[in-house]
């Protein structure tokens, strides 16, 4: 009984943090801790923005499945996605900012929202289902 609330008030801080953060997804966070430029206060705000989503993200997908593996193999995808996504995000929009094609479009949303993350609960499911039928 213990477990099962645990797991429902650690479920519950990632869902509700996620929706804060999308409900202040305007807010300047650069602004309120340092004075950057505007590229060092959007790349800032950007990454701030990516690493909470993502930290809530795996907070989530450790409140269904209490499993280490599950929730090493999500920080593994977290830092992917920081190499892979983030940092080409960053230099599309920094040295080339009149470039507003499909690729960017995709990549923001990609990172804006934790959708990679996301995505990876249903596959876990979908794993955890599988290793049961055999």
């Amino acid at each position: 009984m213990k477990r099962t609330t645990i797991r429902i008030g650690l479920g519950a801080i990632a869902v509700g943090g996620l929706l804060l953060l999308f409900i202040f997804q305007k807010v300047n966070f650069a602004s309120h801790f340092f004075s950057f430029t505007s590229t060092g206060a959007f790349v800032f705000n950007r990454s701030l923005r990516f690493i909470i989503n993502d930290s809530l993200s795996i907070l989530l997908i450790y409140a269904i499945f209490q499993e280490r593996k599950y929730v090493i193999f999500a920080c593994w995808v977290q830092v992917a996605g920081f190499l892979f996504l983030l940092c080409p995000y960053f230099i599309l929009r920094i040295y080339w900012p009149e470039y507003n094609g499909p690729m960017l479009n995709f990549l923001h949303r990609v990172i804006i929202n934790p959708t990679l993350m996301l995505l990876l609960i249903p596959a876990l499911l979908h794993q955890k289902s599988t290793q049961k039928l055999e």
